[in-house]
């Protein structure tokens, strides 16, 4: 059952793939276009170093609304990725970053397709976006299927309203995480701007 989900996540990923492909190709029209200091311009509104050539763009269902990131499938047993990316509308309403990371995590193992319970290994305040934001490191483990995942949610806000960048990992519950997707998340987030204001926050 649970292969089933991790299938179904993959293909899912791939026909958001394939469908970005398509009108890409139909309106010649690509969502980002490279800088002549090699960064990535997002539909014109955000700016952000591309991680290396082995993680893949993806758009994905993220919060409210399709989002993009990137994802890296790794040698290894099954499941073996890492996934990070940008959610301008990450799950709940509130504006307090204590209070967004419980709504947040409540819904974010459901739609990764993981039941496992989540523990929270570290939380710290951190600068984000030019501003304070909060970075929180979670961690479950399923010792019956054998699988586990960490994942890495950096909250900031963009006017009053409250984005998040985060970074899953999945392992077979004896392989090692790998730190260089972290490491690789972080100079990511670091390097991502706004080169707008939101639609909230010109109204």
């Amino acid at each position: 059952m649970r292969k089933n989900l991790w299938m179904l996540l993959s293909l899912g990923l791939v026909a958001v793939l394939i469908f970005s492909a398509c009108a890409a190709t139909k309106t010649e029209q690509k969502p980002y276009k490279l800088s002549p200091q090699g960064t990535i311009i997002w539909e014109d509104e955000f700016e952000f170093n591309p991680p290396p050539r082995e993680w893949k763009l993806i758009q994905v269902e993220v919060g409210a609304e399709f989002g993009f990131g990137f994802m890296r499938v790794e040698p290894g047993p099954f499941p073996s990725q890492s996934m990070f990316v940008y959610d301008e509308e990450p799950f709940g309403c509130s504006t307090k970053f204590e209070e967004r990371e419980e709504e947040f995590f409540k819904r974010y193992l459901w739609t990764t397709a993981l039941n496992l319970t989540m523990k929270i290994l570290d939380k710290q305040k951190v600068k984000v976006l030019g501003e304070e934001g909060l970075a929180v490191v979670a961690e479950g483990t399923d010792p019956i299927k054998k699988e586990k995942a960490k994942s890495k949610v950096v909250f900031g806000k963009r006017g009053e309203r409250v984005v998040a960048f985060y970074l899953t990992q999945w392992r077979s519950i004896d392989a090692p995480y790998d730190p260089s997707a972290f490491e690789i998340f972080d100079k990511f987030v670091a390097s991502f701007k706004f080169l707008k204001k939101s639609f909230y926050e010109i109204l």
